[in-house]
Formats: C-alpha cells, sequence, structure tokens
C-alpha cells in the first residue's frame, strides 16, 4: 500500500471518509490529510522495530603489499636517544604514526650518499598521529629509509612503505590492524557480515568490531564482505511513497495514525482501541520474525 491508500484507510477507520454513501469532500478533511503523514511516519518507524528493514553494504578489502616485515611494523617502539631507520628499496608511499614532537627525515641512497627527500618536523601533539606521504625517488632501484629522530622520546607505531604511488596522499592506505569503514547514515543495527573470498569461501564472519559507527575489519582479510544490516528508512512524503515493512503489515500504520487522529481530536476510548490493535499486530509480527530469526530492533540502538 502506498501513502495515498492509506490515506484513505484512516480516513475510513475515523469514519471520515463517507457519509450517507456519499464521499466527503475533501475540504472537509484538510485538517485530517495535513496529520496523517506525520502519523504514519510516527507508526513506520514504531513498526520497524518489530519488522526491521535489512539492507546491504557491500565492502571490498584488498592489502597493498608493505616492503616492512608487517607483524614487526604494527608493533611501538620506543624513540629514546638514538635514531630508528626502517627502510626499503622500490618506495613510492608510506605511512606511519608517532606520538609526541619528533623530526623525521624520508632519505634516498644515491651512490651510497644518504640524501634528504623531506622532513617532517612533528608539533603540539600528545596521543599517536597519522603521517602519509607519496615518494619519488631519482631511481627505484635505490634504497629509501624513513628516519625518526628527535631530541626527546616518543613512540612509533604502524610503519609502512610501499612500493606503490597513489592518486594523492589522502589515497595512501592507512596501516592499521583493523581497516576502518564507515556505515551507511541510515544504519541502525547489524544483522551479520559474509564474507567472500576468492577460494570460494561464503561464511558468517566474527572478527571484526563497530565503533562510532564505523566498522573494523582485520588488516589481514582480504576478499568481499557483505554487510547486512537494519535501515532507518526514508520518511513517507508523497501519496506515491510505500513502506519498505512487508507488504501484510502495512495496513498496521494505518489503525495507529486513525488512533493518534482520534486520540488528540478528543475520542480517547476510540483512539487507544486502534493503537491497542496496532500494538497487538506488531507483537504479532514480531513473534513471526522471531521464528524467522529476524528479531526486534530496540530505539536505543539508533
Amino acid at each position: 500500500m502506498n501513502v495515498g491508500q492509506l490515506r484513505v484507510l484512516v480516513k475510513k477507520l475515523i469514519n471520515s471518509y463517507s457519509a450517507d454513501g456519499q464521499l466527503i469532500p475533501l475540504s472537509d478533511n484538510a485538517d485530517v490529510d495535513l496529520a496523517i503523514v506525520d502519523f504514519l511516519n510516527t507508526a513506520y518507524y514504531k513498526a520497524i522495530q518489530y519488522d526491521p528493514i535489512e539492507a546491504v553494504f557491500p565492502i571490498t578489502q584488498t592489502i597493498i603489499p608493505n616492503l616492512l616485515y608487517v607483524y614487526d611494523a604494527f608493533n611501538i617502539k620506543q624513540h629514546l636517544d638514538t635514531d630508528i631507520i626502517v627502510l626499503a628499496t622500490g618506495v613510492k608511499s608510506y605511512y606511519f604514526e608517532v606520538d609526541k614532537p619528533c623530526v623525521i627525515y624520508i632519505e634516498e641512497s644515491i651512490s651510497g650518499v644518504w640524501t634528504n627527500l623531506s622532513t617532517i618536523t612533528v608539533t603540539g601533539i600528545t596521543s599517536f598521529a597519522e603521517y602519509s606521504g607519496l615518494i619519488s625517488p631519482s631511481s627505484v632501484s635505490n634504497a629509501v629509509r624513513i628516519r625518526f629522530s628527535g631530541s626527546y622520546p616518543y613512540n612509533i607505531r604502524r610503519t609502512a612503505l610501499y612500493g606503490y604511488t597513489f592518486a594523492s596522499v589522502a589515497d595512501v592506505p592507512k596501516f592499521k590492524p583493523y581497516v576502518s569503514y564507515q556505515l551507511p547514515d541510515n544504519y541502525i543495527k547489524l544483522n551479520k557480515i559474509v564474507q567472500n573470498s576468492d577460494d570460494r569461501l561464503h561464511q558468517d564472519m566474527i572478527d571484526y568490531s563497530i565503533e562510532k559507527r564505523n566498522l573494523l575489519i582485520n588488516y589481514f582479510y582480504a576478499g568481499s564482505f557483505d554487510t547486512f544490516y537494519f535501515k532507518r528508512p526514508d520518511e513517507l512524503v508523497l501519496d506515491s511513497d510505500s513502506p519498505e515493512t512487508q507488504l501484510q503489515n502495512h495496513s498496521y500504520l494505518a489503525y495507529f495514525a486513525a488512533g493518534q487522529w482520534l486520540f488528540v481530536s478528543g475520542q480517547q476510548e476510540q483512539g487507544l482501541t486502534l493503537l491497542n490493535m496496532f500494538d497487538s499486530f506488531m507483537n504479532e509480527t514480531a513473534l513471526k520474525n522471531d521464528e524467522s530469526n529476524s528479531g526486534v530492533i530496540s530505539y536505543s540502538e539508533w
């Protein structure tokens, strides 16, 4: 059913659709028509607690090789009074994190002499900050190193040297144990994540976490990940708009809208009857969905 059809049902439930076999003029129902869509949307958002709307957020993750030994590169290293150096051949970009003021040199070995390509002076930080960049060595066969220097102790972690260039510094991969993906704006609650890999693996995934509406997936997992989640639907606006809940549940929205109209219009008893019918319909829907493992969504998840 669409909004236009639900509008008619609401009017029938509140006995404002016809009189003596004749349709009541639209002008006589102007206040009802103005309120109906708002009441339907309130019912809609209540209904999806019992009849969730599932959507999928596809993710494809591929690993850009780190020229450093990756397991060690994740670890924290402490700079005290001696420079810490990481190097590789064929470097075209880099990423690292440091947590205190320091000086970092990007250097290339040219004819056996370490030549400075760029200097990063870090100031004003007290926690780990990310740094990345592109490198253009004079020869890809020359060794390139990052030399972590400075006058004070600080920590270094998640260091990566990549043998690839990127369209911009922002595209240089963040070398983190878990890769972060921002969830869609209409995300309410996660249902499941299905991992699809090149070796025909298709299974529910358990190694992930969600933090501040970001999905974190292990850096070493490659493949496609289908993130199934329950979504917040768009508001109903036009008469042609239809709810995304199950078709058999559409008419229930009209019972709530009609009950609300009657209640605020001073007909509390009749209004409560329809509102209780809506609650009963939703509870029945929840029981049916429980049998199919759909579950119930709480507003606290929003």
